[in-house]
């Protein structure tokens, strides 16, 4: 926006003061400001109205060389050594220009033979040479890069970057070694080499500071690792780059979540939907969590929504169950336990709680049923044992529901109720 006024304002400005001075006066203050794509525009449009005037030609040269077009500013200064052959100025930066271009083929050449170092040499004396030109430091950068010293190349990379930000190239480069960076975490990510992982996915950021996949994978590495501090504060540098991450915002919310800070929790998950409506593992995380705080019609609503935008959302089905469950709503509560272990059979915790829905309504040999698949998948698994304890003594099978309930006591969490249950047994009720 800021660059079309300016152009809308060169324009009237030649209208109104249209000699090739008043153009080069122009391209001047915009070469002074750092505007050369601006100065290029206008470069252009004098030249179409004074197309043999030498100093305009000169101009459009320097502004080429600039913006690292190399060939255009060899034929620009071409034509207006032409236009005025006593100029030696016009000589002088001709002759200059064609020195980087020659030596920037020699150093080429070199590159291009495997003789890493001696190019990197010759681009050096080149760098120092022509230290304005930032196509010297962008191909320095590359050899670096070959080499494999990223340090290295990324600093030339930035060096090319802030002689000539037009150049989107430059900044490309810094991405792509950065990226390379990040690619060698997730090797060692999937190979649980954690540290190695961290390292490679810091150095991406170290690179290319606004690179937010980077931040999100070294949090999840963190996270990973239980180090749930340092996951939390790597998510709110990457936040504070773009806030519009829905991935962090949830990561977020499970940080606190297990943290037993659940309206912080809840506060992250609702920002993660409101960035992405689509999240459907955020509504199932807000849903979980609504749960936990036994606000169950709000959790209701939640869960619902995830399994509207993923109808094959196993543990959505299960929690949306649990809601049921705890609302007395025990019918639909099986429908979508069954549900849930129909999409996933190796739910264990879901079978255990078809196993407590199943005994609820007296079905006990479906409830025996679902609390042996519980325990097929999950040995020793208390609640099961307790379910399944219940449905042997409902059966009858009072032997079956005392080995039942004694593997159920080996849990302290379920030893009170267990033990309960065999004093029941004892006393024959």
């Amino acid at each position: 926006m800021k660059n079309n006024i300016l152009i809308s304002f060169i324009l009237v400005y030649t209208n109104l003061f249209g000699s090739a001075e008043d153009h080069l006066l122009l391209i001047r203050s915009s070469i002074d400001a750092g505007e050369y794509l601006i100065a290029e525009v206008n470069c252009e449009t004098a030249i179409s109205e004074y197309d043999a005037n030498a100093a305009l030609y000169f101009v459009r040269a320097q502004v080429a060389v600039k913006l690292d077009r190399l060939d255009d500013a060899n034929k620009y200064f071409i034509k207006a050594i032409e236009l005025d052959n006593k100029n030696e100025n016009y000589r002088l930066e001709q002759e200059k220009l064609s020195e980087l271009k020659d030596g920037m083929t020699n150093a080429r050449n070199t590159f291009d033979r495997g003789r890493m170092d001696d190019a990197i040499i010759e681009y050096e004396k080149l760098s120092s040479a022509f230290a304005n030109n930032a196509i010297v430091f962008y191909n320095l950068g590359r050899v670096y890069k070959v080499n494999e010293e990223f340090n290295l190349a990324v600093q030339n990379y930035k060096i090319a970057m802030d002689l000539n930000p037009f150049e989107e190239k430059y900044s490309l480069a810094i991405m792509a070694i950065a990226q390379e960076k990040a690619k060698a975490g997730d090797t060692e990510y999937r190979r649980q080499e954690f540290d190695s992982a961290i390292e490679n996915y810091k150095n991406a950021i170290h690179y290319s500071p606004s690179y937010t996949t980077a931040y999100f994978k070294l949090a999840r590495t963190y996270f990973k690792m239980k180090d749930y501090e340092n996951a939390r504060i790597i998510l709110g540098q990457n936040l504070e780059v773009d806030p519009r991450q829905e991935q962090s915002e949830k990561m977020l919310g499970d940080i606190y979540r297990g943290a037993g800070e659940s309206e912080e929790a809840i506060k992250h998950y609702n920002q993660a939907i409101s960035i992405n409506s689509n999240y459907h593992q955020a509504y199932y995380s807000l849903g979980a969590t609504l749960l936990s705080n036994r606000d169950l019609e709000n959790a209701r609503v939640a869960l619902n929504s995830a399994i509207q935008l993923a109808p094959d959302y196993a543990k959505a089905y299960g929690a949306l169950g649990t809601v049921d469950q705890e609302l007395g709503e025990i019918d639909s509560a099986i429908n979508n336990f069954l549900q849930a272990v129909t999409l996933d059979a190796k739910a264990f915790k879901i079978h255990y709680r078809l196993a407590s829905a199943y005994n609820l309504q007296k079905q006990y040999e479906n409830a025996k049923k679902s609390a042996k698949d519980c325990l097929n998948i999950k040995r020793n698994y208390a609640p099961a044992y307790f379910e399944l304890g219940i449905s042997e003594k409902a059966l009858g099978n009072k032997v079956a529901a005392t080995d039942a309930f004694e593997k159920a006591k080996k849990d302290k969490n379920w030893r009170k109720s267990a033990q309960f249950e065999l004093d029941m047994l004892s006393k024959g009720f």
